[in-house]
């Protein structure tokens, strides 16, 4: 092993070298990062440390970007539309530009194949640090990637949502805190019925959120109704088309678990003259100003998230810092009527 690391400094390491270590072939050694699923479990993680031990990197795709490859940080959402999200871009590009570094953007539109081939091309292209806004925020997703990254010694930094079960370094909300600060709220109110409408039923962030409301709300005894959707605007509204179908009994007051989604119920409760209904958001309505309205929320502040995000991101790639390895910050939210 320390032939080895000797010589790292004068030559690129291989798959070959690590094979050889090991005592694998090199088909196997290259399926582990190509095909992990057709690799043993056992071995995958023995070929992902040795690895990270000698700071292999894969081939980027092109040659013409081998020298100043080094220099990319990926980011990888599921929509670019999400003000939050595209607040967070803005900052990273300005501290990425400052420190000589270049943003790559992939979308994956909340596709887990999207997000896999996002992942393999910046492992590809030997990116500094990778930004990551997972796709499936729900318990028992393990995405053959993460492992990847650490046997690629590339940091990589979670916005928003989770990986269950791996602990990685990432900047997110108390979502339970948030959901109780949206409880403390509304259980000043006099509610008739209350209309709840989540992203999808199984997202950790979702019943986090509507954990922390009920458990104020149960106390007061609120009638309440809960309607799953999704965290995308458009498909938010494709799901609550079912709600509107069927002549609903609408609520006195509503609260949406995020921004997008009270956008999406409020354009619907207009489509179909739906009025007097009190809205409450977790996240600020984009643009509802604009239009007249003045919804109280609780509010991030997204500047906050791009800087504790960019600050984490490049602590672990100009420094090294494996103590910041695990490093979680997180986002306080404040309610603004």
């Amino acid at each position: 092993l320390q032939i080895l690391i000797k010589n790292n400094k004068e030559k690129e390491v291989t798959i070959v070298d690590i094979a050889k270590y090991l005592q694998l072939s090199n088909i196997t050694v290259s399926r582990a990062f190509s095909n992990p699923q057709l690799v043993k479990q056992e071995t995958r993680e023995l070929i992902y440390e040795q690895a990270a031990k000698l700071k292999y990197r894969p081939n980027a795709f092109a040659r013409r970007f081998k020298t100043n490859s080094r220099k990319l940080i990926g980011v990888i959402t599921d929509s670019t539309y999400n003000p939050v999200y595209a607040q967070v871009v803005k900052e990273l590009c300005e501290k990425a530009d400052k420190n000589g570094y270049t943003l790559m953007m992939f979308e994956t539109a909340g596709s887990s194949i999207n997000e896999e081939r996002a992942l393999d091309a910046l492992f590809s292209y030997k990116v500094a640090g990778i930004v990551l806004s997972v796709v499936h925020d729900i318990r028992g997703y393990k995405p053959s990637y993460v492992q990847r990254a650490r046997g690629y010694n590339i940091p990589l930094v979670l916005l928003d949502r989770d990986i269950n079960g791996y602990r990685l370094p990432g900047v997110f909300l108390n979502n339970y805190e948030i959901g109780v600060k949206c409880g403390n709220y509304l259980a000043q109110k006099e509610i008739k019925k209350l209309l709840i409408v989540g992203g999808p039923e199984e997202s950790l962030i979702t019943q986090e959120r509507i954990k922390g409301i009920l458990s104020i709300l149960e106390t007061k005894q609120v009638d309440y109704e809960i309607v799953y959707a999704d965290y995308a605007y458009d498909k938010a509204k494709e799901n609550l088309k079912t709600y509107f179908k069927t002549p609903p009994n609408p609520p006195s007051h509503f609260v949406g678990i995020n921004g997008l989604i009270s956008l999406a119920f409020i354009g619907m409760c207009r489509q179909y003259g739906i009025k007097d209904v009190d809205y409450f958001s977790i996240d600020e309505v984009p643009y509802a100003k604009d239009f007249g309205f003045d919804i109280p929320c609780v509010y991030s502040s997204p500047f906050e998230w791009g800087q504790k995000i960019s600050e984490l991101l490049f602590n672990l790639i100009e420094n090294n810092n494996s103590s910041k390895f695990n490093e979680r910050l997180y986002v306080l939210g404040k309610v603004i009527a």
